[in-house]
């Protein structure tokens, strides 16, 4: 794993893939959701993201659906490749 710092962003690059820390959308950056530590970001507020960015085309973003937590992103809102 490689960590760089462009300005205020820090970048991890794994396999010549650079991630990103994003605010998770599940529990909308907190680390909680529904009363305990949020399961997408495991209490972070935020979750590694591929760069550039792609917010989750399932559930745009949001880490919900009407059945429940959004299961192709996981509930992070972003789209984990």
């Amino acid at each position: 794993m490689l960590v760089s710092e462009e300005g205020d962003e820090v970048l991890y690059t794994y396999v010549d893939t650079e991630y990103a820390p994003e605010k998770c959308s599940l529990c909308n950056g907190t680390g909680l959701s529904e009363g305990g530590i949020c399961e997408a970001c495991g209490g972070q507020g935020n979750v590694l993201v591929a760069q550039p960015a792609i917010i989750c085309p399932l559930c745009n973003g949001s880490g919900n659906l009407e059945t429940g937590t959004c299961r192709a992103c996981g509930g992070s809102g972003w789209a984990l490749f």
